[in-house]
């Protein structure tokens, strides 16, 4: 079984956006779901309307939530993220994620078919290609 990772922007594109392929992922019996909740925080932020907000939240219930957030440590290969999103990358090291699986390209993009600390980042259709 896969233990993936959730970045917040494939949260919030999967409840802006219920019937893209991003829903698949929930579908998934193979797949085991996890974020933390600096990622659950950000989704909540990013989504406004009341429907996509529901959405959310039954997204966010059927996910593993880390109980709290891991401190900061030395990361072998560290990609040099911003500040922003290296609580994301040390949260899925410490869930011992098989993937991270994001669409901030700008940030995690030079990231994108990388196994960093054990933890391979891909976006969310490539994975959902692959599989």
């Amino acid at each position: 079984m896969d233990r993936v990772f959730l970045d917040a922007n494939v949260l919030v594109s999967a409840a802006l956006r219920p019937d893209s392929r991003l829903s698949l992922l929930w579908d998934r019996a193979d797949c085991r779901l996890i974020a933390s909740p600096y990622v659950v925080a950000e989704a909540r932020r990013n989504v406004a309307d009341p429907e996509a907000c529901v959405r959310l939240e039954a997204l966010i219930g059927r996910m593993a939530i880390l109980p709290y957030e891991p401190a900061d440590f030395e990361i072998d290969d560290d990609p040099g993220l911003p500040p922003k999103d290296r609580p994301i990358l040390l949260a899925a090291i410490v869930s011992h994620a098989d993937l991270l699986l994001t669409g901030d390209a700008s940030h995690f993009g030079a990231c994108y078919g990388r196994r960093i600390a054990g933890v391979l980042i891909q976006r969310p259709g490539d994975y959902l290609r692959a599989r």
